[in-house]
């Protein structure tokens, strides 16, 4: 028997009917619009998440220096950011600092703490810094 004699009438050589692709696309299409939302504020949280540990690593260089120079160092807000070690550092849009004075660092490694937030999107974060041994934390809110 000839291969012709096998395919169903009107039937081609395979593939996908229109119907078939529609629904494909239109299952793709559902997924995308419950997905792409969560993704957005997934990415908005970690953005923030980033923030605080990079203020945090900063606070940690700003101990360190005032140990190592037997000089005290401020960290101070200045405009959505702040001041430290002869530099600044901006917040990013959407990202809001907030600081209740100035952060001061002695030679000895004490610290003279400030109450520090970072806030996002209904996110927010807490930077924690032990006035005596200087250990900075980061907690969520």
């Amino acid at each position: 028997m000839s291969e012709a004699g096998n395919k169903a009438p009107g039937r081609g050589d395979g593939g996908f009917t229109l119907l078939e692709t529609l629904v494909v696309v239109a299952i793709f299409a559902l997924i995308g619009t419950l997905v792409v939302p969560n993704m957005a504020s997934a990415l908005n949280g970690l953005s923030l998440q980033q923030e605080a540990r990079i203020l945090q690593a900063d606070l940690r260089v700003a101990r360190a220096t005032a140990i190592r120079t037997g000089e005290k160092v401020d960290v101070k807000m200045y405009g959505n950011g702040y001041t430290w070690i002869g530099g600044s550092r901006a917040m990013p849009p959407g990202v809001a600092l907030a600081m209740s004075g100035p952060l001061s660092v002695y030679p000895d490694g004490s610290v003279q703490a400030a109450a520090i937030t970072l806030s996002a999107h209904n996110r927010r974060y807490a930077i924690n810094v032990d006035p005596v041994s200087g250990g900075v934390t980061v907690t969520r809110q």
